[in-house]
């Protein structure tokens, strides 16, 4: 699955790698950690969770699974800040 970071309908703040999000659209804040901030910003259409494991792990220095990054994702699709894919 290749997702795409939703940015309509939102107002970002970001402070030392955290994102803290207004949903205008569904009113409600959203608090996204460093880790979560860092998925959710690589969410770009091109990128599966095995490509954003391996890009991370490389940043990071350390081995991140892909298994790790897709429950992250499941987190920021249950609060509507991704979208699939469109084919």
């Amino acid at each position: 699955m290749r997702p795409i970071a939703r940015k309509t309908d939102l107002v970002i703040k970001k402070d030392t790698g955290q994102l803290y999000i207004e949903d205008v659209a569904n009113r409600k804040y959203i608090f996204l950690n460093p880790t979560s901030a860092y998925v959710w910003e690589k969410c770009d259409g091109n990128k599966d969770e095995s490509a954003i494991a391996r890009e991370m792990g490389e940043d990071l220095g350390v081995n991140v699974s892909e298994g790790f990054v897709s429950q992250i994702m499941n987190k920021l699709f249950a609060e509507e800040l991704l979208v699939p894919e469109f084919m």
